[in-house]
């Protein structure tokens, strides 16, 4: 995968209109999909209009150290954490923060963006990053083409 094509999923994957109640649906079946597949368990926790409206660390999760870096870095930059990991790869983009605790570059948070402006981030921690991403990304999609029909 390359940085576009991270840029054209976070376009495809946006909402006219998102709520808490939207919020708590795509969680559910995040963690449902984790218990059913016997997928190492994760944290999780979403922003929402600079509002924690969920967080959930499954059993034997401890510390919110990467939920946190990865929330400071998809605010600051307003991208996915994985376009800015791969962007980083292929062109050097965010030398800067390579080694600034606050952020990091890695998958596993991801814009909710509502008419083209992002109003909150769904972030995941406890996967390797490119599953972290893919977990939100496959809930997002799933989620969508739902509430789409």
């Amino acid at each position: 995968m390359k940085a576009e094509d991270v840029l054209q999923l976070e376009k495809e994957l946006s909402f006219e209109t998102f709520d808490n109640e939207d919020v708590y649906n795509i969680a559910g079946n995040i963690v449902k999909r984790i218990k059913d597949e016997k997928i190492k368990n994760i944290r999780m926790r979403v922003i929402l209009n600079n509002e924690l409206v969920y967080q959930y660390l499954m059993n034997g999760k401890k510390g919110e150290y990467w939920l946190n870096r990865k929330q400071n870095t998809i605010e600051k930059y307003g991208h996915s954490g994985y376009y800015m990991f791969l962007e980083n790869e292929e062109n050097g983009t965010y030398k800067e923060i390579e080694e600034d605790e606050n952020y990091v570059l890695c998958g596993g948070a991801f814009p909710i963006i509502v008419k083209g402006k992002m109003i909150g981030c769904f972030i995941v921690s406890g996967l390797a990053h490119e599953e972290d991403h893919q977990l939100i990304v496959d809930a997002l999609k799933e989620y969508k083409e739902r509430i789409e029909k």
